[in-house]
This record gives C-alpha cells, structure tokens and sequence, in this order.
C-alpha cells in the first residue's frame, strides 16, 4: 500500500510552499492543482477538510485494509475458540451448545482489536512515519504545529517555476522553497524570494 510517488527523492527537484494559514493553503492547493503542477503530497499538523479534493486524489483505499483486518481478526477468533472447545479442551457448559451465540463476544472484540491495530500499522507505514527517524519531508520544524507544506515536483522543462513561486506567494505563502535531490536522504534547500527569476538561475 505504499504509493512510491509519495517519496520526494523519486524527484530530482521539489518546490515547498509553507503556509500560516489553513483557509488560504486549501486554496492554494486548489489553484496549484487546476494549473495541471504535479502536487507530490501536503504535510498538515492536523486534518484539513477538502484538502483530497483539493489534491485531486481519489478515495483512500485505507476501508479496505481496515476491512482485511477486521475479517482476519474474525477468522481467528473463530479458529481459536473452535480448536479450544472442541479439541484442545473440550467443555459442555450448562449443556449448552459450544458454538453458537456465545462465540459472538471473543468475534466482536478480536475484529475490533485487529482493525485497530491493522489500522494504526498500516496508516504509519503508508505515512512513512518510523519511530525514531527524522524523515526528509520535515520541510519545517513547525509543519507538526502550525505551519502547512505542499510539495510540488518541479522536474522537467515544461514546469514554470516563476509561475508556480509567484502563485504560491499570491496565494498566502510565508516561505517559498526548492530542494535538488542528490541521493537518498542527500539534498540541497534553497530559500526563493518573492519576485526571483528561478528559471534563470536554474539554467546557469
């Protein structure tokens, strides 16, 4: 489930605008996004309302792992009772019968158990978010507090980096970046100002 477009160092280089604001940053990314700009991903520090739409992404596809979770969580609870019951340790309860209506608790927990876990497993390795590791996309130190990021990829002759600079500006971005990759975990940040001619400088 890990979307490798989602890795900034699969670009040679990367445009970052840093936003304050939340209002003006889903706009901006609606406005990046109508230009045809190959948005990467947007890092927020807390959930924005729209911004998938804004991004143009289609439905997560994470339902589906929550899902396979919780029916691994079902078949196993199923499994494990039935082997104890029935051959590890058979029992006869008030004469009752051993598969039935009081299997439905352990079945209710244990899926409500695996997809919890399922869930938090696959959301952190979906978000490369691995305990311990300063990841490259920490673009700000306050992009986990009150600053918003948008990646753009900027590789090819056909991207506008004066356009897409300016219209980060105009939109209500404080800061304005670009990143060349060298490597893995190996690049280069440069401030861009506001009114900088970028396609000049990247050609000499």
């Amino acid at each position: 489930m890990i979307d490798k477009k989602l890795y900034l160092d699969q670009n040679k280089t990367v445009m970052f605008g840093i936003f304050e604001d939340p209002d003006k940053f889903l706009d901006a990314v609606a406005h990046v996004n109508q230009s045809g700009a190959n948005i990467i991903d947007c890092y927020t520090p807390f959930p924005i309302h729209g911004i998938e739409k804004a991004m143009g992404l289609k439905r997560s596809l994470l339902p589906v792992g929550a899902f396979i979770c919780g029916c691994l969580g079902f078949i196993t609870a199923a499994t494990l009772q039935l082997y104890m019951m029935h051959f590890d340790w058979p029992m006869v309860i008030g004469n009752k019968p051993t598969v039935g209506v009081s299997y439905v608790p352990v079945l209710f927990e244990m899926s409500v158990l695996f997809t919890a876990f399922g869930m938090a497993i696959l959301f952190f390795t979906r978000s490369k978010m691995i305990h311990g590791k300063i990841p490259q996309e920490r673009v700000d130190l306050r992009q986990t507090d009150d600053r918003m990021v948008i990646a753009i990829a900027t590789d090819g002759q056909s991207v506008d980096k004066n356009n897409l600079s300016n219209m980060l500006f105009n939109g209500g971005a404080v800061e304005v970046k670009e990143r060349t990759n060298h490597g893995y975990e190996d690049f280069t940040d440069v401030d861009i100002t506001k009114g900088s001619n970028i396609n000049v400088s990247a050609n000499h």
